[in-house]
């Protein structure tokens, strides 16, 4: 931090009346809590940048970081904080009630039964003023109306929610139990392993997979894996989009088209229903088939190793037995070919 930054920018400064702003985003991200100790130190070394830079850091207020300010600030280093999750109760209200509104427009045009502002206000304030929860509830509120539920309905359903979520992971728990939890009898076995197997997969691949994929890897046909994700369509984003990507020329005996294959990528909506669904069970016992213990995402492991080696058996990547590099124009011809390939054997390579 002193040489490659402080003392080069020192050394390289020449500002005419500007000032340069050095964001650093999600600190609370970068490692475990000790991890996150060692670079609050090097972070407040920034301190010694000239004074023309301002330093912005953006972080969830961990134990780490909080204690970093205090002992800094105790030692007369000018530190203003603000926590973004204390703010004028009536601002945030009016940011939620325009996502509301704006969110739900559609919805309430094409419903005979209009809410009235006493009810919107309602549906407003069970967002417990977090924009997450609302944006959540507005996908949740127009998935259920495009599937027989009436706007009336659901308003009445987030009006008299029992055990109303206060957080973020309660509220996730609601989507997941309401998408598939039956009675007292809990998620069907069936449901629950298919659930595990899609959502894990998704929770373990570092960009977005297609459909298609997620059932080469799960085994579970592609109707079924839109079965199990549909109902939480207000968590998961299935709109990411691939584009077709295949070309026959460049594949040999390709399988067939698929509807979804490399059209829809899923993914969560927010980083945090990772966190929620590896983190510490909560709810009762129904609901622990929702947490995934998978930190280091191995899950995907396996399933990945099978469908590789099942397509370097059936010649999909179009991989040369032999491909000597001193062969320019064959090693010229495979590199422009892998670029052909579809996103998913791509991915699996």
């Amino acid at each position: 931090m002193g040489s490659l930054i402080v003392d080069l920018t020192h050394k390289l400064l020449s500002l005419r009346g500007e000032r340069p702003v050095i964001i650093l985003d999600g600190l609370d991200e970068c490692g475990a809590q000790e991890e996150l100790k060692s670079l609050i130190k090097l972070v407040l070394i920034l301190d010694e940048l000239p004074p023309a830079f301002a330093v912005l850091v953006s972080c969830r207020p961990e134990s780490s970081v909080v204690l970093a300010w205090v002992r800094a600030r105790a030692q007369g280093l000018v530190i203003p904080c603000e926590d973004m999750d204390i703010v004028a109760e009536e601002e945030n209200f009016h940011t939620i009630h325009r996502m509301v509104e704006e969110g739900l427009r559609d919805c309430i045009d094409n419903s005979s039964w209009k809410p009235s502002k006493e009810e919107v206000d309602a549906f407003v304030s069970a967002c417990r003023g977090l924009p997450i929860i609302a944006s959540i509830r507005v996908r949740d509120v127009s998935f259920q109306t495009c599937r027989g539920a009436t706007l009336r309905s659901e308003f009445e359903y987030f009006r008299d929610l029992i055990d109303a979520p206060e957080d973020i992971n309660k509220e996730y728990l609601r989507v997941l139990r309401r998408a598939y939890i039956v009675g007292s009898s809990g998620v069907r076995t069936h449901t629950a392993k298919k659930y595990r197997q899609v959502v894990a997969t998704i929770n373990a691949a570092f960009e977005p997979l297609s459909v298609f994929f997620i059932s080469q890897l799960s085994g579970i046909a592609e109707e079924e894996v839109l079965a199990i994700l549909d109902p939480i369509c207000s968590i998961v984003d299935l709109s990411s989009k691939f584009g077709l990507e295949r070309s026959s020329e460049s594949l040999p005996e390709s399988p067939p088209e698929s509807s979804s294959e490399e059209i829809q990528g899923v993914k969560f909506y927010h980083a945090t229903m990772k966190e929620f669904i590896m983190g510490d069970p909560i709810g009762d016992d129904n609901d622990k088939v929702f947490f995934i213990r998978d930190a280091n995402k191995y899950f995907i492991g396996l399933p990945l190793l099978r469908f590789f080696n099942s397509s370097c058996e059936r010649d999909m990547f179009g991989l040369p037995t032999v491909l000597p590099l001193g062969d320019a124009g064959k090693w010229s011809d495979y590199m422009e070919r892998k670029h052909c390939l579809p996103h998913h054997f791509r991915y699996a390579r």
